[in-house]
């Protein structure tokens, strides 16, 4: 005979979910890095190239040098979002390590010398704070995209 259910008694409790396998957690920890790095070298080529434009019309005078430190610093708060986007988007802090590392090793790429001169950024202004300005951007998306576990609930017993 099964007793009802009251305020008191409200019944069987569901199962609660077990962790996920350790092994599959770690997979798709590395997938997410490997997944999230790719997108930081997208976006790193892209906001690399956009910022040479950028940098090519800072010599025309001062209403373009004020566009172009908007346009900068848009492209900071944007970097900055994606940054926390794929922290939390992967749950774990490794995601948004994972598109720092591809965005940087993009920067570390395009900052390379040929025998004319470097390959995209030129000694200005704009860029020397499009590069620094990245790299806070970058290293403040990842230490404030740390996740942290859920607190547990409490579970009220006894009567009302």
């Amino acid at each position: 005979m099964t007793t009802p259910e009251t305020p008191e008694n409200p019944g069987p409790t569901p199962a609660p979910h077990g962790d996920p396998h350790p092994l599959a957690s770690s997979a798709l920890t590395v997938l997410s890095f490997a997944v999230l790095s790719v997108a930081g070298l997208g976006v790193g080529v892209l906001s690399g190239f956009a910022m040479g434009w950028v940098s090519h019309f800072w010599d025309l005078g001062l209403t373009q040098q004020a566009v172009g430190l908007a346009a900068v610093v848009a492209q900071l708060v944007v970097l900055y979002t994606l940054c926390r986007l794929a922290g939390w988007g992967s749950r774990r802090q490794s995601g948004a390590v994972g598109f720092a590392v591809g965005y940087v090793a993009v920067m570390l790429v395009m900052l390379g010398y040929l025998t004319g001169g470097n390959i995209v950024f030129s000694a200005k202004l704009v860029n020397y704070v499009f590069l620094f300005g990245s790299m806070i951007a970058l290293a403040v998306g990842v230490m404030r995209s740390l996740v942290l576990p859920p607190r547990p609930t409490p579970t009220v017993t006894g009567a009302l």
